[in-house]
Order: C-alpha cells, then sequence, then structure tokens
C-alpha cells in the first residue's frame, strides 16, 4: 500500500474517531459547560485536540479528572505564552545575551549606550501562543494525570482538597513561559526523596523545606538576567545555573507541584527601597496557612515598610483584583499589571487605602515607585469623577500618580509620601523658602566620593537640575527649596541612587 494511500486511511480514521467522540460528549450529563464549549469553538484548528483530551475522561469513573479537565479548559483562551524582543522605535532589534555581562552595571551602560545612539529601547511582544489554540491533547492529559496521581499518592498530599489541588498543583503553567511536561521530569530528578518521607505522618512542610534546599544548591541569582526578555526553559535554566527571581521560581513552583504540594509565585514587580522587582515561590499548607520558602539570595525583611508596595500571586485562574480580567484585551496597560492574571496579597503588608484627588480622569490610574532611575507602574485604579481609590498600598513609601498610554506615563498629580500611618505628604518644592542641607550620600548606603562631579535634582513635574558640584571630604553645604522631592548623580551612574527629601534637621532621608 503506498504512502499516500496510508496517509488518507489514518486521517479518516483520526476524523471517525473525533466525531465518535464527540457525540459521546455530547450525550454526556450534564454535559460540557458552556464556558468550556467557549473554549473549543475558538480553539481554530485545534479544536480536535481539545475534543480528544474530553474524550479521555467520558466515562463515569473519571467524573472527577473530567472535572478537573474543565476547570483547566475554562481559562486556557486567556492563559499564554509570548515572545517578546528589544526594540528601539525605528522596529530595529537588539540582543543582551546575560551571559556576555560580568553584572548588571555593565549591561545596564551597553544599554544606555545604545539608546544614546538609536534612541529609547522597549520591550515589544513579538508573537503569542493562546493555550487553547495551541496545546495538544496528549499534553493536556499527561499534564492531568501525572498531576492526580502525585495528589493521590504522596501521603503529604492527601490533606488538600480538591479546589486546592485545582488551583495549585494542577495547572501546568506558573506564568507566560512555554509549557513544558515538566512532572515526570522533576520526580526522577528529584526524587526519590529520604524514605521518611513516604511515612504517613510526613508533612508538606517537611518535603517542601527538603525540595527547595536541593533547588537552592543548584541554581543561583544573577542579577543580569533581570533584563532577560523571557523566561529560561528548565533546561536553559538548569544548564546556565542562573536566572533572575522569576525564572528561579517558575521552576521552584514546578518541582513543587510534581510532588504533589500546592505552590504559587508571589512577587511585587518592582521594590520601593532598591532596584527590581522581587519573587518567592509561597507553599499553601493545608487549612489556611501559607510558607514562604527562603533563597539564598533573597531579600531580607521582605515585608518592611518602605520595601513593598504591593504584592501579587501569579495564578491560572481569573481574579476580580487583577486588571487583566477587566480590561478590554486592546487597552494599552503597563507591563505586570495588565497582562496576565493574579491576585492582590497586599494584606500581609503593613498598607492603607489610598484616595486621590486626580488632575483628569483617564480609564485607568497608577501608582508608581521609583526603582532603577524611573517611575515604575505597580498599583491600578478605575478613576470616577476625577477621584482615584488605591486598595492595601504599602506605606512608608513615595508615589507618583499617573496615567499610562502607548509605555509613555502621564503625571495626574504630585508625587506623595504614604507614611507608617497611612497619611499623604506631597512633595512640592517651595522655591520662595529655603532650608540648609549636607549632602554626603547619592542612597542610603552610598557615599559621594570626594573629587567627583555631582549633580542634585528636584522633582517639579520633571526631573529638573538645580546644581552641579564637586564633593569635598566632608560632603557639601547648599540651600535648597523647601517640601520637595530630590535625587542626586554624578556623571559615573551606577543605578543605585536613590530620591530623597530633607527632614527638620537638614538630613537626607532615603526612599
Amino acid at each position: 500500500m503506498g504512502r499516500f494511500i496510508k496517509k488518507i486511511i489514518f486521517l479518516f480514521a483520526f476524523l471517525v474517531l473525533v466525531m465518535l467522540q464527540w457525540q459521546c460528549l455530547k450525550s454526556v450529563k450534564p454535559g460540557i459547560p458552556a464556558s468550556v464549549r467557549q473554549v473549543i469553538d475558538n480553539a481554530g484548528i485545534n479544536k480536535p485536540e481539545l475534543v480528544k483530551a474530553i474524550g479521555r475522561y467520558i466515562a463515569a469513573k473519571d467524573s472527577l479528572k473530567r472535572k478537573a479537565l474543565f476547570c483547566l479548559m475554562v481559562q486556557m483562551n486567556k492563559n499564554y505564552t509570548v515572545w517578546y524582543s528589544v526594540e528601539d522605535t525605528s522596529g530595529n532589534h537588539y540582543h543582551f545575551n546575560p551571559k556576555d555581562y560580568p553584572n548588571y552595571l555593565t549591561l545596564k551602560h551597553a544599554w544606555d549606550s545604545t539608546e544614546q545612539i538609536r534612541g529609547d529601547l522597549i520591550y515589544r511582544a513579538d508573537s503569542f501562543q493562546v493555550d487553547g489554540q495551541t496545546l495538544t491533547g496528549d499534553y493536556l492529559v499527561n499534564n492531568l494525570n501525572r498531576a492526580f496521581q502525585a495528589y493521590t499518592t504522596f501521603p503529604w498530599s492527601k490533606a488538600y482538597n480538591f479546589k486546592t489541588f485545582c488551583h495549585w498543583i494542577l495547572p501546568y503553567r506558573v506564568a507566560n513561559e512555554q509549557p513544558e511536561n515538566f512532572r515526570q521530569y522533576f520526580l526522577e530528578e528529584y526524587g526519590p526523596l529520604p524514605e521518611k518521607f513516604y511515612q504517613e505522618q510526613s508533612h508538606v512542610i517537611d518535603v517542601a523545606l527538603y525540595l527547595n534546599k536541593l533547588i537552592n544548591q543548584k541554581l543561583d541569582y544573577k542579577d543580569t538576567y533581570n533584563k532577560s526578555i523571557s523566561a529560561q526553559t528548565i533546561r536553559q535554566l538548569e544548564k546556565s545555573g542562573f536566572g533572575n527571581f522569576y525564572d528561579i521560581n517558575i521552576y521552584k513552583v514546578k518541582v513543587l507541584r510534581s510532588f504533589g504540594l500546592a505552590a504559587a509565585m508571589d512577587y511585587s514587580p518592582f521594590l520601593a527601597d532598591t532596584n527590581f522587582g522581587y519573587a518567592y515561590t509561597t507553599v499553601i499548607l493545608p487549612g489556611s496557612n501559607e510558607l514562604i520558602l527562603n533563597f539564598k539570595h533573597g531579600i531580607k525583611n521582605l515585608h518592611k515598610p518602605g520595601r513593598m508596595a504591593k504584592v501579587y500571586r501569579r495564578t491560572f485562574f481569573r481574579d476580580s483584583s487583577s486588571l487583566y480580567t477587566i480590561k478590554n484585551i486592546n487597552t494599552s496597560t503597563p507591563p505586570f499589571l495588565g497582562d496576565f492574571y493574579y491576585n492582590d496579597i497586599t494584606y500581609g503588608l503593613q498598607s492603607a487605602n489610598v484616595w486621590l484627588r486626580l488632575n483628569s480622569n483617564p480609564k485607568y490610574a497608577y501608582l508608581c515607585v521609583f526603582n532603577d532611575g524611573g517611575w515604575r507602574p505597580i498599583s491600578w485604579a478605575i478613576p470616577k469623577d476625577s477621584t482615584a481609590f488605591f486598595k492595601k498600598t504599602g506605606t512608608h513609601i513615595v508615589y507618583l500618580p499617573v496615567s499610562y498610554k502607548k509605555h509613555i506615563l502621564m503625571r495626574l498629580d504630585a508625587p506623595f509620601i504614604l507614611d507608617n500611618r497611612g497619611r499623604k505628604f506631597f512633595l512640592k518644592p517651595d522655591f520662595t523658602f529655603r532650608q540648609p542641607v549636607k549632602l554626603l550620600k547619592t542612597g542610603p548606603y552610598n557615599n559621594m566620593v570626594p573629587g567627583e562631579v555631582y549633580t542634585l535634582y528636584v522633582w517639579s513635574g520633571n526631573w529638573v537640575s538645580l546644581t552641579s558640584f564637586r564633593a569635598g571630604k566632608g560632603g557639601y553645604f547648599l540651600s535648597v527649596p523647601r517640601g520637595a522631592l530630590f535625587l542626586l548623580t554624578n556623571d559615573d551612574i551606577d543605578f543605585n541612587e536613590r530620591i530623597f527629601i530633607i527632614d527638620r534637621n537638614g538630613k537626607q532621608q532615603f526612599y
């Protein structure tokens, strides 16, 4: 029989199988939920794959697995993989390989040097792969079966209820990384565990701490990876041994889920007192408690006032606290806020609600923190009558209210300090009153270097240069406008400069 004829017969047989499965599925009671049918209808040429996955669980004995599959499938239209590139305004592409730079400072200098010649560089999403239109039936079935096997086999997993399993063990992705068949790989890579864990009295905490220790020995954080344009795959991360906090914690969550542990990645997109953001893994314990796993290069005193403005939890499922849930998919929103589902879990911080009267009435308003030399949106609200209400906002932090359109931030009011009691103090320079100050530092841990030339900036709608001077051994004395926000840098900027005010005693107070 010719190869062509064999292909025709195979294709015909496959289509008959799909039709039979579809007819069976139509007869199942109570049937396929309307929300799942909508995902199938939008799947395009991938419809047979989704039907094939459902067809594997049409028997009554598979009703729980079928329910779990529906739980995943209903979310597959809004979960996706994205690939980014770095472009200038003319569409030219650039690549900054983290392996080519010894540290973030050298990489940032290369980035800024390119911008001086080519203009601003931005991350642009080149392509998307929506899960419902791309994932195969075999992939979904493999993920579900192995997740169920871990859930029902390991003694420490049996204390989880079905809802916790569906939300924090079953999902095949953590963020917008490429979907991979990770469960069996990690079971072999990190198992079998010591015999003591397989006893009936074993506890989730003990297993989680043991696995966390193994992962921390394998992977390490390196700041150059903060400019990575996409999450590393499992093999890429293990080969390099380095990643940013998101790479490492996506990996960590998947390891834990492979062993039947409910886990999530929590994060603050931009910290309020230093550069970059931070992500960490939280283990959801049976009951209502949680366990934050440490990391050897993690940030100490993570929850102290002034450090994190907001904390979010990446989730596979729709959540009303996510801007992604309510916005039009074509509306431009800042990175990390409108691109995927998350839960707002800022309740773990010292926080306060913030009401703001704005100078306009945009569709969405945002609060920014100062990070890596610029203002970065961290929280969102829907203004009404030019008034915005921001829920649960970290205290002892300087915020700038803005709107956002096509990567451009537009000021909605002056920056303000939200103090530890939740009170707002707006920072507006009063040039009619001056106060003396002795400048000593560019940041809380960065002294000025004698002989270096520094420039002092004040925020007055933008950063405006006040004066330049050469630092002496005892610092530099001058008078500055009262009630203002300042930034002090030299020509050899190291990106650790922090914004500050001048307190009543004429000293720098950094934020």
